[in-house]
Order: structure tokens, then sequence, then C-alpha cells
């Protein structure tokens, strides 16, 4: 099948950020050209055929075979929840962004979100074949916590992570919240995610989103032609959208 890819801008007066994506993995599309990013970029000598720049810091890159990942956002621990969510998820993915820090994390964590829901969005297309609905569940260590995904066109979101404090390093817990939201306005799915219990924020955190990446990975696979729902809108009105309950 032909892989789902997408490359796009976010461009603001607030930030700049760039996302190439691919739902089924593989070797990643060169970011668009933009005036806000240096296009001229070295090529890594251990990696020669990459068509995307490796951030400065590696924490939330990790190149294999089969996934490409290089996330910079700006926020460590934002970029620590996308690398989780890409790599758990099956997908190649490479965000770049230019925020208003000084402020605080709020515009460049909801227009992360926002870009990477829109790039998502476009990879699904028609929506065809898609077996539609996913669960994901996810431990980690003391944390548990599952999400339910419905690609149906028709964005909401009901998030429960139950955090106790205001942070997890530079990310302020709320925006996790309101990023998933925002994800699932921009992606036009309905999501729901509950951390169920734990201790560490850390831990509630990345149970979260390694429990959205499972939900995703599971939501996003294609059915084959021939297989029932294959070729289809896999919904009872034929069509997904806003103005329907399929």
């Amino acid at each position: 099948m032909t892989r789902r890819t997408c490359v796009l801008s976010r461009i603001t007066n607030e930030t700049k950020i760039q996302v190439s994506m691919s739902l089924d993995g593989g070797p990643l599309l060169a970011f668009e050209t933009s005036e806000h990013f240096d296009s001229n970029f070295e090529k890594s000598t251990k990696y020669p055929d990459l068509a995307i720049p490796l951030p400065a810091s590696h924490h939330a890159t990790q190149i294999t075979p089969t996934q490409q990942i290089a996330i910079d956002t700006g926020v460590g621990f934002l970029d620590h929840m996308l690398h989780a969510l890409s790599k758990h998820g099956g997908w190649s993915l490479a965000i770049r962004a230019k925020g208003d820090l000084v402020i605080d994390d709020h515009h460049t964590t909801e227009d992360v979100f926002l870009a990477l829901g829109t790039a998502f969005n476009r990879c699904l297309g028609d929506r065809k074949s898609l077996v539609r609905f996913g669960r994901g569940d996810a431990p980690l260590d003391e944390a548990l916590s599952w999400a339910v995904i419905d690609l149906s066109n028709r964005p909401y979101a009901v998030i429960d992570l139950g955090f106790t404090r205001e942070k997890v390093g530079d990310l302020s817990t709320e925006m996790m919240v309101h990023g998933l939201e925002s994800f699932a306005q921009a992606a036009s799915v309905t999501l729901h995610i509950k951390c169920v219990y734990g201790f560490n924020n850390h831990h509630r955190a990345e149970s979260a989103f390694k429990s959205l990446a499972v939900a995703c990975r599971t939501a996003c696979e294609r059915r084959p032609e021939g297989a029932i729902g294959g070729g289809d809108i896999v919904s009872t009105k034929g069509v997904l959208g806003s103005s329907v309950n399929g």
C-alpha cells in the first residue's frame, strides 16, 4: 500500500512550526522551504540519505531502518512525549519549532499539537479502508493509562490525566491536556484518554501518550482489498463527518 505522508508548515506571529510525517514509518520527506528555517543543513555522515536535519540535541531523535524520528520543539518534555507517541504509534515524524518561550510554553505547545493534528488528518486522506476505532492500554511502572480513538471526522476530546503538580520539566501539565485536545480538534478525531492511577506525574503523562500511540496504530491500520471494509468508509452512513452519526 502507498505510504501515507504529509509535509506542512504552520506559521503564526507567535510560532513557526514544520512537520514531516509518515503514518507508516519509513523515510521522511524533506521539510518545506521556509524563510524561517535554514534549508541548507549539513548532511549526517551516519545517515547520508536522511532528508531532514537532525536537531542539535538528540534527546528525541531516533533513526532506525523502519522509523525516522527527530523532534525539536524547544520544550524538552514535550519532545519526550512526542517521541514516545511516534515511536509506539509506528510513525516516522520530524517536528521543528521556533516558539515564544520567553512568554511561556502555551503557544508553542498548542501550535505544535495543532500542526501535528493537521498532518495526521492529511495523512489519513479520504479515510477509506481504515479500521477506524482503536484502544490502547499502557503501563509505566506504577502508572496505567488507556486511550480510545475514533477516526470519525468529528472532533471531540475528553482528557483526564489527574496530574498533581504544575509542571513536568518545562512543560505545564495543563498544556498536555490542552495539547491533546488541540490534536483531536485538528486531526478531526474523537479522543478519550484517562490515566487510571499513578503517583509519579512523569509516569502518568508518558503512559497516557503511549496508550494514545497504541490506539492510533490500531485505528490507522488499513483493511486489505478483499477483506470486509477494504476500500470502504467504515460507517453505516457511508461517510464520516460532523453532519452524520455513523
